[in-house]
């Protein structure tokens, strides 16, 4: 069972880096690094927690970006309450839930190095 099963993990994690190619390179900034940066798309995530990053990350590979910079975060914080018979917790029932979302620029941003050859 485990020699079925580490081939299959291999795989399917090759092919989630071979659909994303590089994604792990993708920087997430709260500012423009750079005034050479090529703005590319923009894109809003309402996933839960920091998964949205990683979201992103993949997704601006897509439209060939290397920088993602969060320009809005907004929390939607909603409560409900319901009141039922069950014994053994009194027969009330509570949930918070938390929406988080953010949206994001993607962009080009030439590294160092190449900036540096440009000027040369």
């Amino acid at each position: 069972m485990k020699k079925t099963l580490l081939p299959l993990i291999i795989l399917i994690t090759a092919c989630t880096s071979s659909k994303y190619p590089n994604w792990e390179y993708v920087r997430i900034e709260t500012s423009t690094p750079d005034t050479q940066c090529v703005y590319k798309v923009q894109e809003a995530c309402s996933l839960s927690g920091a998964k949205c990053f990683n979201w992103y990350k993949k997704r601006a590979t897509k439209f060939e970006a290397n920088t993602v910079v969060i320009t809005q975060k907004d929390k939607n914080l909603s409560a409900s309450s319901q009141v039922f018979v069950n014994q053994s917790n009194g027969g009330r029932n509570s949930q918070v839930n938390m929406e988080l979302t953010m949206l994001a620029d993607y962009l080009y941003c030439p590294s160092k190095n190449q900036i540096t050859k440009k000027e040369i």
